[in-house]
């Protein structure tokens, strides 16, 4: 018998990805219908390709996510697992390229600049490289100054003084 947490997950994974695939595919036609149909003067190749290449990230994180969220059933058809949960980790980041997708392709309807937004993307990706792999190993200790270096004499007697003192107390 499944767990009622794996059937809760279950539709939670389950309304998400509904829910972003209807964005992603509003944002779509939207972008079809009024800029190659009723605007396609103003239609370029750098504006197809800008396109193409946006509609390609979205649908491959919306593809990497029903592969994460896959859930796993019984001989009898019964959720045995019902996926890895949407929020949090990974998914978060899929999730916000499917958003800022969908509103580069719905306001790029209006001008060509706001193609611009998915730049934020690849900044925000190489601003988390850069805190999160760079800057640590960067001013990351040496090994030089791990090691400890040898007590001076007045420090040994300070050090064991303060331990007569403390074996003192506790006697």
């Amino acid at each position: 018998m499944a767990k009622s947490g794996a059937k809760k997950r279950l539709e939670e994974n389950r309304a998400k990805l509904k829910f972003l695939s209807d964005v992603l595919n509003g944002a779509m036609a939207l972008h079809v219908v009024v800029r190659v149909v009723f605007r396609w003067k103003s239609v370029r190749l750098f504006h197809l390709c800008v396109f193409a290449v946006t509609a390609l990230a979205c649908r491959a994180s919306l593809g990497s996510l029903r592969a994460y969220a896959k859930p796993t059933f019984g001989e009898n058809g019964e959720v045995l697992d019902g996926g890895e949960s949407l929020s949090g980790g990974l998914t978060e980041y899929y999730q916000d390229l499917i958003y800022v997708g969908a509103f580069a392709m719905a306001t790029s309807t209006y001008s060509d600049r706001f193609w611009l937004v998915t730049l934020i993307v690849p900044l925000v990706a190489g601003y988390m490289i850069v805190t999160k792999f760079v800057l640590p190993y960067v001013f990351a200790p040496r090994a030089e100054e791990n090691e400890e270096r040898e007590e001076t004499k007045e420090e040994k007697r300070r050090r064991e003084r303060s331990e007569r003192r403390k074996a003192k107390r506790f006697r």
